[in-house]
């Protein structure tokens, strides 16, 4: 099987741009209308009683499309409560992602048996503003930013640094347990341009996720509507044999 067919969308929500970032064996929920409380199931409701408004309502698209794709890998009516640090407790067997932005929540869910780990982030394009850009990339990106792409073409590329770092983030953390700043990454964009392609991470300093994965890692990006979406996935062991 050749690699651009291991990454056609199946399963997923037909002609998803965000079900291309993933082989098949990874199911995407999207889903464009707020969370409503009625959508928790009791013990999510718990966690977030007392939550502004905002915060429910994204909250609870989370849970919704997170619900939606486990239902498809045949674990219905699953409660996903957080942990201590508030990472989504996935059920035995699974492993998956959620973000949401303003006008988009989605979920990344896939068998153990299939995926290690997976991240998955979504950014309005632009949304980081210019006086942020240094906290979100390294000196060298902050070249590639400023002194190679045009003006017009730099707002969409921080946004697409900082979703590669957040789906980086996202995926490493519920195997290592490590907090990372946005300079301990520095992300490669091999073909800007293309309206979707790959990322490449690079670790600038030893990180724990290098016991479970080689570095750098490749992930994959796509600018679809206003959005651009970026998702990591790390293979089971046994899947990456192959």
């Amino acid at each position: 099987m050749s690699i651009e067919s291991q990454f056609l969308p199946e399963g997923a929500d037909a002609g998803s741009p965000i079900a291309a970032l993933f082989p098949r064996t990874v199911v995407v929920r999207e889903r464009r209308a707020s969370g409503e409380a009625a959508d928790l199931l009791p013990g999510e409701a718990a966690f977030v009683k007392g939550a502004r408004p905002k915060r429910i309502d994204e909250f609870a698209a989370g849970r919704w499309c997170a619900r939606s794709a486990l239902a498809e890998l045949g674990q219905r009516d699953v409660a996903l409560l957080p942990a201590a640090d508030r990472q989504p407790i996935w059920p035995s067997g699974f492993v998956g992602s959620i973000t949401h932005t303003t006008g988009l929540c989605a979920a990344a869910v896939a068998a153990a048996d299939n995926v290690l780990a997976i991240g998955l982030d979504s950014e309005i394009v632009g949304a980081p503003t210019t006086d942020i850009w240094p906290t979100l990339c390294c000196d060298d990106e902050l070249v590639w930013v400023e002194q190679v792409l045009r003006e017009i073409d730099r707002p969409a590329a921080v946004t697409l640094l900082f979703c590669a770092k957040e789906a980086f983030y996202k995926c490493q953390y519920p195997l290592a347990g490590e907090w990372l700043d946005f300079h301990d990454l520095l992300v490669h964009v091999p073909h800007w341009g293309a309206a979707a392609g790959a990322f490449v991470v690079h670790a600038r300093r030893d990180l724990r996720i290098s016991q479970y994965a080689q570095l750098p890692i490749e992930g994959r990006y796509v600018f679809h509507e206003e959005f651009v979406s970026a998702g990591v996935l790390i293979p089971a062991p046994s899947t990456a044999a192959q």
